[in-house]
């Protein structure tokens, strides 16, 4: 007899679909399905991913705010510090910071603004303090020629703009850094001078005392700091009559008397390359090529330094003859020796103090030449 299969025994499978539904597997699928919705539309709100077509969207945040604070509006209301701390013990105190002494601002001065929008910005307020008197009287007195040599017919603005120009020219380093140093730059060569009064011939006339004495009270107050900011950073001018090959590469200031004053451009015009410090020790004043043989090549009957084979023995000890003879002067044959016109002593001073003798410094041998 065959065994009989019992089927009454229960089956250890079950079908998924017949299984009774968990509680705890529903909440954590509606769970996520809560999730997946919200950071789609964290996403979303956030700009960081929004698809073509959605279109503009806004994010709302509220916001704690009291429109109306008794105890801050008492505060604000308060007659002064006193009652307002009575209220708030915690304020800070506005004396500790000095707010109520600072003076207002003075209005702005219209004519200034015009200025300043024309000439650019002014110069730095500096004091040119020589090392010792005798460096000082040396700078009033370069300063005092050029401004007179330059400008005795003009105004006393026309005047300060000299000045400022010569001052600026101290502070900056393309140039000496000392007024006598920048005032007689290249005078040891006829025609190569920065100020042409230096070695044309203009110094052998005889300054007009009243001219000389308004020229020495803008010299000094030039020197003592006080800036003419009509001319802004101007380190190089000339008169209107002329315009030289160099007026297009710099930028005009402005038109001050009879004088057309430019700057650099760039940042080599800007107030932060004017940063070298006076120096403090003057040359010896200048002009370095006499007058009397400045006036003799003028007139054709001298000749420029380091012209002939002689001519360094006949002139007076010059910084550098290295100079090409000018347009017209002609140099006599090396087998000739033609006699030279005689030179006259260099001009005296009426100080003392300042005919001691002494050369060019080094770092001045090549003033006046071309910058490279």
């Amino acid at each position: 007899m065959k065994p009989e299969l019992a089927l009454s025994a229960p089956s250890a499978w079950l079908d998924p679909a017949a299984a009774p539904a968990t509680p705890g597997r529903s909440f954590w699928a509606a769970f996520a399905a809560v999730v997946t919705v919200a950071s789609l539309v964290l996403v979303l709100s956030t700009g960081q991913f929004r698809p073509r077509g959605l279109g503009p969207y806004s994010v709302s945040v509220p916001v704690d705010f009291a429109p109306y604070d008794p105890a801050r509006w008492a505060i604000m209301n308060a007659g002064d510090y006193e009652a307002a701390l009575k209220i708030d013990p915690t304020l800070p105190d506005p004396r500790s910071i000095d707010w109520s002494d600072a003076a207002p601002e003075p209005p702005a001065d219209p004519l200034l603004l015009r200025d300043e929008a024309l000439a650019g910005p002014p110069a730095k307020s500096y004091a040119f303090q020589g090392v010792t008197a005798l460096d000082r009287e040396r700078a009033h007195y370069c300063l005092t020629a050029a401004i007179y040599y330059e400008a005795a017919s003009e105004s006393d603005d026309g005047m300060r703009g000299v000045a400022q120009t010569v001052l600026n020219r101290v502070r900056h380093p393309s140039f000496p850094s000392t007024v006598c140093g920048v005032v007689f730059q290249g005078s040891q060569r006829a025609g190569v001078c920065q100020f042409t009064f230096s070695c044309d011939g203009a110094m052998a006339r005889t300054p007009e005392r009243r001219n000389w004495l308004r020229a020495s009270r803008v010299a000094s107050a030039a020197l003592g700091g006080t800036v003419f900011p009509k001319v802004g950073l101007a380190t190089h001018y000339h008169t209107t009559a002329i315009w030289p090959r160099w007026g297009k590469s710099l930028v005009m200031t402005n038109i001050v008397g009879a004088h057309i004053f430019h700057r650099w451009r760039g940042r080599w015009g800007m107030p932060d390359a004017f940063r070298v410090p006076y120096s403090g020790r003057e040359p010896v004043p200048g002009p370095y090529l006499p007058v009397a043989q400045q006036v003799a090549i003028l007139k054709g009957q001298g000749l420029a330094p380091g012209a002939g084979p002689v001519a360094a023995a006949t002139a007076a000890p010059l910084p550098d003859t290295a100079a090409a003879p000018l347009p017209g002067a002609m140099s006599p044959p090396a087998s000739v020796a033609s006699p030279q016109p005689a030179v006259a002593p260099p001009p005296t001073y009426t100080d003392a103090r300042l005919n001691q003798s002494g050369d060019v410094r080094e770092e001045y041998r090549k003033s006046g030449e071309w910058i490279r």
